[in-house]
């Protein structure tokens, strides 16, 4: 969030859906909005983008999305981390070069975290759904980049709480893209296809 952020900004919320606007800064760090419903509630400055062109918005959640050493800094040292970025960054470059995980004019994609880290020791549960969403949002670069008109998520059932962080981001950062359950005759009901707008290619 913008560091000159001031009371009567327009504000959307980055983990959750809906807007508000900042009645107070209380700290270099925390802010005081009042939401839609007149509650006035605090959130840290990084939950927050200030509202402006779509151009501004999405610059400034990119620029907040935190990188995948910074996440897996909280828990592990440099050793690992550099194993489990070097994965990632593999399957992130296959991705990228091959076909290997289309499936016709699907690009399929398993969030499960066990898919995406082989080694979970010494990792708190705070880190996965960070290092999931990550991965999720490289993954809709890729299709954006390869102009896949699908792609499928596979993130499990649990308590649902990826797949309402996945389907909070559509509706906030990706206006052009449709998302709906994917088939559950394949899938159980723990995925979501998503179909890319023209915009986003």
């Amino acid at each position: 969030m913008d560091t000159d952020i001031k009371a009567g900004d327009k504000v959307r919320f980055m983990d959750d859906v809906g807007e508000g606007v900042v009645v107070e800064v209380l700290s270099e760090d925390r802010v005081k909005v009042e939401d839609k419903d007149g509650f006035d509630r605090e959130y840290h400055r990084k939950e927050l983008v200030v509202v402006g062109d779509r151009a501004s918005e999405e610059e400034a959640y990119w620029n907040k999305l935190p990188a995948l050493s910074d996440i897996l800094a909280k828990d592990v040292d440099e050793k690992k981390q550099k194993r489990i970025c070097e994965k990632l960054e593999v399957t992130y470059a296959n991705a990228r070069a091959t076909n290997q995980h289309r499936r016709g004019e699907h690009m399929e994609v398993d969030l499960h975290f066990h898919e995406l880290v082989e080694d979970m020791s010494g990792l708190k549960d705070r880190v996965f759904l960070d290092v999931q969403l990550n991965h999720f949002e490289r993954m809709m670069r890729i299709a954006s980049e390869q102009r896949i008109r699908k792609i499928i998520f596979i993130h499990g059932v649990g308590e649902g709480v990826l797949r309402n962080q996945i389907r909070t981001r559509l509706d906030l950062y990706y206006p052009d893209c449709s998302a709906r359950d994917a088939n559950p005759r394949e899938y159980g009901s723990g995925a979501t296809e998503i179909t890319l707008g023209h915009s986003a290619f």
